[in-house]
């Protein structure tokens, strides 16, 4: 997949396209379903399938105060994209500025003569442009004008209520791992570079990978069974997800370790994904390292067990 970065003076052009616009924060099942839409219209009118997404989030810009979390980075973003047969994202720069472009401006300008679309798909609660003004309404009186097909399309609904990014913050910060996975559509997973640590878990016979994670929501604290992915390969493992309380007295940023099973490379500096499968117990505070020791060979023994 191509990626592409779209800030106010670019020149680019592209021709016949198909777009769905939206954040895509998480590529959850309602993102996947108005995707999805998106490739086979672009298969029938025979146009390139493109996203057209936001970086930073608006709400960083205009409303930084709220502190609104990623699901994950935007190169996992990118990655999930791509498996779904997305061909081109372009990436709009989101700043002050661009806010304040008229909606009419945005579809002409920016959709119409820079990116080439012919068919649009967007959530029907979309709203863009200067005080997020523009929406659905808007996009289908300029349809005919411009030359391009409008497809609003209604959230999908898991139970009562639509499938949604914040829905998903609201599931992972409860706690409600299996919850998380059955709106994002996948298991919950985490990736970031593997950084040295303190090298307390080597030491008492442990090694644990030290994952500088990129998104801004993790699942909740505790100890979970997991699969490692070093590239393409799978490896079974434990995680640890906590403030390391054993060790360090102060509340600090939440640790993210990961014990693979029978592994001994080297991995620091390596890309490393965590796949949360099963949450085993909360993290808790040993008295001394022999209690922590036999607590892990317990954990171990159960992670073990359910990769059989």
């Amino acid at each position: 997949m191509k990626v592409i970065s779209l800030s106010g003076n670019s020149k680019l052009r592209l021709k016949n396209t198909c777009a769905a616009i939206g954040i895509f924060d998480g590529v959850h099942r309602g993102h996947q379903y108005l995707i999805n839409k998106m490739l086979v219209t672009a298969q029938r009118l025979k146009l390139k399938p493109i996203v057209i997404t936001f970086f930073p989030h608006p709400a960083h810009v205009l409303r930084p105060d709220i502190k609104l979390g990623y699901l994950m980075s935007l190169l996992d973003r990118f990655l999930l994209l791509k498996d779904l047969g997305v061909e081109v994202c372009v990436v709009v720069h989101f700043d002050r500025h661009f806010a304040k472009i008229e909606p009419e401006k945005f579809i002409k300008d920016i959709l119409v003569k820079k990116l080439g679309v012919k068919a649009i798909f967007v959530g029907d609660d979309f709203r863009f442009g200067r005080q997020r003004s523009g929406d659905k309404i808007l996009f289908e009186k300029l349809a005919l004008a411009c030359g391009y097909e409008i497809h609003a399309v209604s959230a999908l609904k898991q139970g009562k209520e639509a499938i949604s990014s914040t829905r998903i913050r609201k599931a992972l910060a409860e706690g409600k791992l299996n919850e998380a996975s059955k709106l994002l559509g996948r298991n919950v997973f985490v990736s970031g570079k593997v950084i040295k640590g303190a090298q307390r878990g080597k030491g008492i016979g442990f090694p644990t990978a030290n994952v500088a994670y990129e998104a801004d929501i993790l699942p909740a604290q505790g100890v979970y069974i997991v699969n490692a992915y070093l590239g393409h390969k799978k490896y079974p493992a434990l995680a640890n997800i906590g403030t390391r309380p054993s060790f360090e007295n102060q509340i600090s940023k939440l640790h993210l370790e990961v014990y693979i099973l029978d592994f001994k490379k080297n991995i620091y500096g390596k890309h490393l994904k965590v796949e949360f499968l099963k949450k085993l117990r909360n993290e808790k505070k040993f008295l001394n390292i022999q209690s922590l020791i036999k607590q892990i060979r317990k954990d171990e023994a159960k992670a073990r067990q359910y990769f059989v």
